[in-house]
């Protein structure tokens, strides 16, 4: 049990100290780019629903809402998501960070250790698509770990 709550621990630092580092770029993501976020937020949540046999239409009928009432909701998450998105790419251009080949096999056995799934069962889902967020992932990794590792932290008094 205290594993798992100082990995969270340590999981919530470094959500915190990349957004910090997302605050601090000078970029506002366009309208286009917030409403892609926002499309993919509602496909991801019409997908968790439709795992438990809801729909998005029961979803909000059930929460008294609309969905786009939950589309202005999540507009902020999206933004902030899309500048973290910003900060991690530009911190992987600066300090020239790539993924390796092992480590995106690394990857890709956690993603079917997760999914309790072989390395077989998983080849006819691999496609340019996938590995590019295989890629993403490593990368993201990497930079929480450069960010974590050159943070200044202290206790709040």
């Amino acid at each position: 049990m205290q594993a798992y709550t100082d990995e969270r621990g340590e999981m919530d630092l470094q959500d915190r100290l990349l957004r910090q580092a997302a605050a601090t770029l000078e970029f506002d993501p366009t309208e286009e780019q917030i409403n892609a976020e926002l499309d993919e937020q509602m496909q991801n949540l019409s997908a968790q629903l439709a795992q438990q046999g809801l729909n998005l239409q029961m979803y909000c009928q059930f929460m008294n809402t609309t969905e786009e009432k939950l589309r202005q909701d999540a507009r902020p998450d999206a933004v902030a998501s899309i500048k973290i998105q910003a900060a991690i790419e530009q911190i992987v251009a600066l300090e020239g960070l790539t993924a390796e080949k092992e480590e995106i096999a690394e990857a890709m056995a956690l993603v079917c250790r997760q999914n309790n799934m072989t390395l077989e069962q998983l080849k006819p889902y691999y496609d340019a698509e996938f590995e590019a967020a295989l890629v993403r992932s490593v990368l993201t990794t990497k930079t929480m770990k450069l960010i974590r590792d050159n943070a200044v932290i202290t206790a709040a008094e």
